[in-house]
């Protein structure tokens, strides 16, 4: 079978770059990209290699220039007899969702066209979302008769209050880009056409290559949601300690002494 052939069949390609950085991309363009059984499928598959080796940030982004519609609601989302078969699609969707967010490294969703319904909530899931200046968000579940899925109550909930998100929700309107990020829904925007090569190169140098540091701050980070902080000040004094022991903070100075004397040096005399 030809690589491109094979490449078509790979509703979401994993690929590991040079740099480490894991580039995800949801591979439906067809069907603006929403998520099947086989997505998400082959998103666990990649999320099983990343959890026992980490990389050093993970983008995700969609296929076409486009993110995602959400779930495909040409295909039935049922699986077997189970009591809850007719969610079975997005009882899969959630566990993915959950596991992103846990992942112990930076993850960004790189936004271009739309991202809506489970897959803004895929994208919330992230820990920074970059979007293009003309990317739409919505989650217009009761327009199909269904719940807000995916935890897309519970992270707008979060991120808005509730009277804000009620409204989103209840309306059913989209958010233009400028919107979302007043909102604070969106990391930061990029002209359309850049964002995925903006993830890539905010990813490429998250840490200066201080891996230990990046991965405990994603679990303070994590934790923050749900302690107090006396729960974070503890975590901050055990990790603070960890990364002591290391080498890296070691080089980090040394790298910030030389960096401070280059320059020093090249300052004008007088």
């Amino acid at each position: 079978m030809a690589e491109s052939d094979a490449a078509a069949e790979q509703e979401l390609i994993f690929e590991r770059r040079d740099d480490d950085v894991a580039l995800l991309t949801l591979n439906r363009p067809k069907a603006r990209n929403t998520v099947s059984f086989a997505m998400w499928e082959q998103f666990s598959q990649a999320l099983d290699t990343l959890e026992t080796d980490l990389p050093r940030a993970v983008v995700l982004c969609g296929a076409g220039g486009y993110f995602s519609s959400g779930g495909d609601v040409k295909t039935p989302p049922s699986r077997g007899d189970g009591a809850q078969r007719l969610a079975a699609r997005l009882e899969m969707g959630q566990r993915i969702i959950a596991r992103l967010r846990a992942l112990p490294a930076p993850t960004i969703a790189a936004v271009e066209g739309g991202a809506f319904g489970v897959s803004w909530s895929l994208a919330m899931a992230c820990d920074m979302i970059f979007a293009s200046k003309t990317a739409r968000f919505g989650a217009p579940f009761l327009t199909f008769g269904l719940v807000p899925d995916g935890g897309a109550a519970w992270f707008l909930s979060r991120q808005l209050g509730r009277h804000r998100a009620a409204e989103i929700i209840f309306s059913g309107r989209y958010l233009d880009a400028d919107e979302a990020l007043a909102a604070g829904l969106v990391s930061r925007l990029e002209p359309e056409g850049a964002v995925v090569e903006a993830a890539l190169t905010f990813a490429s140098d998250i840490g200066s290559g201080n891996r230990h540091a990046v991965e405990l701050t994603k679990r303070l980070l994590q934790i923050s949601d749900t302690s107090d902080l006396a729960v974070s000040h503890a975590l901050e004094l055990s990790y603070c300690h960890t990364c002591q022991a290391g080498d890296e903070v070691v080089r980090a100075r040394e790298a910030f002494v030389a960096r401070a004397a280059a320059a020093k040096a090249s300052k004008p005399a007088g």
